[in-house]
This record gives C-alpha cells, sequence and structure tokens, in this order.
C-alpha cells in the first residue's frame, strides 16, 4: 500500500461485531500472552534472482503455468501483467483505468481475481482466453491481498483481518482474526496459500509471515530485514533519489509467489530491481 490506509466500510464492521469479534488494536499488549507460542523462525536459502520492472509498483504476484503474473498499483500507473520470471519481459499488459489503485490477485480455477484499494470493486479475468475480462464484482471495504483455499477467496483489508467469501458473489462466509503473542497482527497485505498455510506481507515490516488459516495464530516469520541490499546485484541507489516514487511512496517488499512443482517461493517489492527465487529450509 501507500501513504495511508483507511479500514473496511460500516457493514463488515457490523458482521464483526455481530459475530463478537474485537476491533483491531493498534498496540499490542506490553507482555507475550503465554498461552499462544512465539512463532519460529523459518530458514531459507535464495537460489536465484531475475531481473523485474523498477517502475511496477508490486500489489499482487502469482505463478501461473511458468510465468509470474503480477499486479501493479498507484494511480494512472496500475496494471496486470504477464511476465516471464527468467528474462523480466513483460509479455502481456493490461493498463487500468487512471482512476483505479489495483492491488492483489489471485488465481482459481483458471480465473483471475484483481482487487482495487479504495474502488471497491473486484476484476475477474480469464486465464484460458488470455486475461479476458469476464466481470466486476463489488467488494465493500478496502482490498490489499487476496489468496485462496482452492473453495473460497480469502481477503485482507490492512487490519488484522482476513475474509473468507464465496469466488462467484463475494458473499461473506468468515471472519479470521490473524494473532501472535503480543495480540492482533495488523497491516496484512499480499497473500499465498503455501502448502495449506497463508503467508503474508506485513506492510512496513520486513518479514513474511506464516499463518494457520484455522486458528488465525502466526506459527513463523521468514525475516528479511534489508534482504534487498543484502542479495541485489543491481543499483538501488535510486531508491533514495528525494521526491521519487520509491522515496515518497515506500520501496517495500510486497509480492509472493509459489511454485508448487519446485516448492519455491517468488519474492519482490514494490519497484524492486530483481524478483528472487526462495527455497524454504
Amino acid at each position: 500500500m501507500v501513504i495511508k490506509k483507511v479500514f473496511p466500510s460500516l457493514l463488515l464492521i457490523s458482521f464483526m461485531a455481530s459475530c463478537g469479534i474485537e476491533n483491531n488494536r493498534d498496540e499490542g499488549p506490553s507482555e507475550p500472552e503465554t498461552t499462544i507460542p512465539a512463532p519460529v523462525s523459518i530458514n531459507y536459502a535464495v537460489i536465484n534472482s531475475y531481473p523485474h520492472d523498477t517502475a511496477a509498483f508490486t500489489q499482487g504476484l502469482e505463478f501461473y503455468k511458468g510465468l509470474l503474473v503480477e499486479s501493479t498499483g498507484l494511480m494512472g500507473r496500475s496494471s496486470l501483467r504477464k511476465v516471464d520470471p527468467k528474462t523480466g519481459r513483460v509479455l502481456q499488459n493490461i493498463k487500468m483505468g487512471d482512476q483505479i489503485f489495483a492491488e492483489g490477485i489471485t488465481i482459481l480455477n483458471d480465473t483471475l481475481y484483481q482487487l482495487s484499494w479504495q474502488n471497491h470493486e473486484v476484476y475477474v479475468y480469464d486465464m484460458k482466453s488470455g486475461l479476458k475480462k469476464v466481470s466486476t464484482l463489488p467488494w465493500s471495504g478496502e482490498g490489499w491481498g487476496i489468496t485462496h483455499d482452492s473453495a473460497q477467496l480469502i481477503i485482507s483489508d490492512g487490519s488484522d483481518k482476513l475474509y473468507y467469501v464465496e469466488p462467484r458473489t463475494l458473499k461473506l462466509k468468515k471472519v479470521l482474526s490473524v494473532r501472535d503473542q503480543y495480540g492482533a497482527v495488523n497491516n496484512l497485505n499480499e497473500l499465498e496459500m503455501v502448502e495449506g498455510y497463508i503467508f503474508a506481507n506485513r506492510w512496513q515490516y520486513d518479514y513474511i509471515l506464516k499463518i494457520d488459516p484455522v486458528s488465525g495464530l502466526v506459527v513463523g516469520t521468514l525475516g528479511m530485514k534489508d534482504f534487498l541490499r543484502k542479495n541485489t546485484k543491481k543499483d538501488i541507489s535510486y531508491m533514495d533519489v528525494p521526491g521519487s516514487t520509491a522515496e515518497q511512496s515506500g520501496a517495500v517488499l510486497n509480492g509472493i509467489a509459489y511454485d508448487k512443482e519446485k516448492k519455491t517461493l517468488f519474492i519482490t517489492g514494490k519497484l524492486w530491481p530483481e524478483v528472487f527465487e526462495v527455497k524454504l529450509q
């Protein structure tokens, strides 16, 4: 995301209240909740790096039939792309309207769902027909990240909540609160389902969360502190140029895609010069 986020509409808040779910806390308790174990640190190795468009404000990333599919954000610059992962070459680029701020994507049964930030719309595309747009669905809250569990879509809105919805209608089925030993975990952004767990970027934090989709507990973290600077082969001085998009809006970690066959992750960030292939250990 960029600059400032606003939380969901009154409709979703009313739903949460009726279910007895507490509102998100900005700050957790000063002491850990002893009944919730601390997440384990997950080791990983960077096994490859590939070129990435430094103008791409990455909001969503998917691996599909050997290609990366990427959603990029910002007003007037939002797009949906097919990308050759090895060369970074954009093979197809669908530009969004100037008033659309695109967000996360997921692909379920050859159907791609793309969120918008504050447009209250989800855009639906047919992958088999070459990213043909087939419909637009209304969504009452903000859109940040999205994944699926093979049956339901799972949407984040920047709070600690994950919303499980019916794919064709976006009808709300349940709300899951994400917690660790300190309490509610907010700023949940880009999502990816990996071997039965939800992996999530947390906006403006330098780690990736591994979330149990049943309990909502954070069970693991991938530490990514200074990840780009430690692993890139490129000149990244452009990120520090005063007044640039990277300096103003944040070239932060965002973008997780999973290759189920190789069991590797593709990881990148907004305006990053590379996509990194990572193997969990």
